[in-house]
Order: C-alpha cells, then sequence, then structure tokens
C-alpha cells in the first residue's frame, strides 16, 4: 500500500515537473498577447491627448485582455510566472520583437506604397480625399492650417463638380471665426474657388464647380484657423471630397467666385503651408 501511495506522489511530482500549471498562457498566445500590449501602449504613447486620463489608458487595455479571453490579473500573474522562468520569457520576447519588426516594416512599405498611389477610383460620385477624416485645432498653436492639393489624373473630367463635406464638433467661442477655402486651377490657369466661415457645430458643405471646357490642373484648399486670445479646441471629422462627373446639366454654385488668367492664385496655399510649417 505504501508503495502504491509513493508512486502516485511520484506521479504527481512528475506530472508538476514536466507541465506548466493551468494558468500559465502557451508560447504562441503569449507571443500574440505582448504584440497587441505593445501596440495598446504605442497607441497611447502617440495619441496622448485622447488617453491623457488613468480611466482611458486602462479603457484601451482592457481591450486588449477581452480580445484574449483574460483579464489584467491574469496577464499580472504570468508575467510574475514568467520572470521565475526568464529563460521561456526571452524566447518569448525574441519572437515578440520580431513580429513587431515585420509589421512595421509591412505598414511602412504599405504607406509608401499608398503616397505613391495619385490614382482616384473611377464612377460618377467618388471620394477623392486622401488624408485622415479629422482634425483638431487648437487655439493655442501657431501652426493652425490643414491644407490638401490634389493633382487630377485621368478618371477626372472637365466640368467635374466637388463638394468639400465635413463636421464640426465642440466649437468654442470664438473671436475670428474659422475659414474653409476649396479651388480648382485649370490648364488654362483660370481659378474657381468658393470659401464659407465656421459659425456654428454640425455639417458643412462647401461646392465647387470646374469649367465646362478647359481640364482641370490642381485642386487644392485649406481650414484654417486664425490666432486669437480666446483658448479653446475646435474639432473638424468626417472629412470627404466628393467629385461627381456632369454629363449634361451643370449645376450652379451659389457664391463661387473666378479668378481668370491667375496662375499665381494656386501658390496661396503654398505659402500658407510653408508658414504652418
Amino acid at each position: 500500500m505504501k508503495k502504491l501511495v509513493y508512486l502516485i506522489i511520484a506521479f504527481f511530482v512528475l506530472a508538476a515537473c514536466s507541465h506548466d500549471p493551468d494558468f500559465v498562457i502557451g508560447e504562441k498566445d503569449m507571443v500574440d498577447l505582448l504584440v497587441d500590449v505593445h501596440k495598446a501602449e504605442a497607441v497611447i504613447e502617440s495619441n496622448y491627448g485622447d488617453y491623457n486620463s488613468k480611466a482611458d489608458k486602462k479603457k484601451l487595455r482592457e481591450a486588449v485582455f477581452l480580445k484574449h479571453g483574460i483579464t489584467q490579473e491574469q496577464f499580472d500573474t504570468n508575467l510574475v510566472w514568467y520572470g521565475h522562468h526568464i529563460e521561456d520569457y526571452m524566447k518569448i520576447y525574441e519572437q515578440v520583437v520580431e513580429r513587431l519588426k515585420a509589421e512595421n516594416e509591412e505598414a511602412k512599405k504599405l504607406l509608401a506604397e499608398e503616397n505613391s498611389q495619385t490614382m482616384s477610383q473611377p464612377g460618377d460620385s467618388v471620394d477623392v480625399w486622401k488624408q485622415r477624416r479629422a482634425h483638431v485645432f487648437d487655439t493655442r498653436q501657431a501652426d493652425n492650417l490643414l491644407t490638401f492639393d490634389i493633382a487630377p489624373d485621368e478618371n477626372f473630367r472637365a466640368r467635374d463638380y466637388f463638394e468639400l463635406r465635413f463636421k464640426v464638433l465642440l466649437l468654442p467661442k470664438l473671436a475670428v471665426k474659422p475659414q474653409v477655402y476649396l479651388a480648382a486651377r485649370h490648364t488654362n490657369h483660370d481659378v474657381v474657388y468658393n470659401q464659407l466661415d465656421i459659425d456654428k457645430e454640425g455639417w458643412y458643405s462647401l461646392p465647387l464647380q470646374t469649367d465646362s471646357a478647359t481640364a482641370l490642373s490642381r485642386l487644392y484648399g485649406y481650414m484654417v484657423l486664425p490666432m486669437q486670445p480666446v483658448q479653446g479646441t475646435l474639432y473638424v471629422d468626417s472629412l470627404m471630397l466628393i467629385r461627381r462627373h456632369y454629363n449634361d446639366r451643370i449645376p450652379t454654385v451659389d457664391n463661387q467666385k473666378a479668378l481668370p488668367n491667375r496662375p499665381e492664385a494656386v501658390d496661396k496655399v503654398r505659402r500658407l503651408k510653408r508658414i504652418g510649417n
């Protein structure tokens, strides 16, 4: 009987020595988890304005743990266990570093391809906006300027109609109103433009009709918040620049103005951009 008891004890001892505890996350899953944890910390670090409170940071980290089906406590427990099994941890961490490097290189490659991709999508109604969909203007900063400059490709046509759309959130009380400007320069150097002031929260639409006969050379514009003594933050969201083809009826755009044969007009945005930088 004693011999049987010793055999049972020896079995459990060997089992404990040869297998990790049940709470330990396996190597592959731990690699996936640590990669996502590092990504979340990078998001927090690069977007401090959005994650400047402990609650916001905690919410993002908990979202990572929820994705992997664990809790913060389980994660901490695993870090303690792997801290006592440093060789296993170093093996895992080397894989994490390699994964992050590989994903970073892939992201750079995709970004380079996107930046070199000048071709817009074909179609009668297409969003040709290529920058970030949201922008924050802060009256405490001197470079409150968002510019864009689009070179047309074979999907652009004469008499194309454009509409810049965006949503304004949390508009502060400002001494000077922010201004939005949209312009098109044609191959004969004629320029048409339209502009508006931001004076309330909500959706905005700034239309522009290009020439019916002359091809488009550049499509450009800007949003600017002039410097002023009051402190405030203006949020612009859901930025879109819709291009429409018109073969028959050409819409009339109220308040649109023209600058005939003014090649220097397109330089206005570039001068503003240099000032902003």
